[in-house]
């Protein structure tokens, strides 16, 4: 066996033991982001309300309950922790047909989640978005913030390529 082999034998073996086939990530990249689109809409909306219900809570309160605006800023945190953790998958994500699971195939925690969430929030301005082109450097079409928690977003469905793999 050539080195070059082995290489490929090793990828192939890694893949096999997490479970997770190239199909299982064949158009992630393009779902999330459209998942995204649809959770900041949401976000965006809930934000709306939550700010509209703080600013009259801050009036009526003349001004001491004003901190409840500065909650505001953790909405998108408890948003994608709470549906990561709840259901493996934020409402966008559920739409576009994507989860996030662990390497290991188990569903995400709410450390992972939280975690997640932490990094891609503090990674992704500060670079412009430009981080997220990790994903095109690996063949599981992970992140940065999936490869630092241990996580893969990939289809919820079986797409029926897969199903006629399967049965062959």
């Amino acid at each position: 066996m050539t080195d070059t082999q082995a290489v490929g034998f090793n990828k192939v073996a890694q893949k096999l033991r997490f479970g997770i086939r190239p199909s299982d990530t064949r158009g992630v990249p393009f779902d999330r982001s459209f998942a995204y689109i649809i959770d900041f809409i949401i976000l965006a909306v809930l934000g709306l309300i939550a700010g509209f219900i703080a600013f009259i809570l801050t009036i009526l309160s003349f001004g001491i309950l004003s901190p409840l605006l500065a909650l505001l800023s953790f909405l998108p945190l408890l948003y994608h922790s709470y549906f990561l953790s709840q259901q493996g998958a934020t409402p966008g994500m559920n739409a576009m047909g994507i989860k996030m699971v662990t390497m290991d195939g188990k569903p995400v925690t709410l450390v992972h989640a939280l975690l997640t969430t932490i990094i891609f929030y503090l990674t992704v301005p500060a670079t412009s978005f430009l981080i997220l082109l990790v994903v095109f450097f690996n063949d599981e079409k992970r992140t940065l913030h999936d490869l630092l928690t241990n996580t893969i977003v990939v289809n919820d469905e079986i797409p029926e390529a897969t199903i006629d793999e399967i049965l062959r």
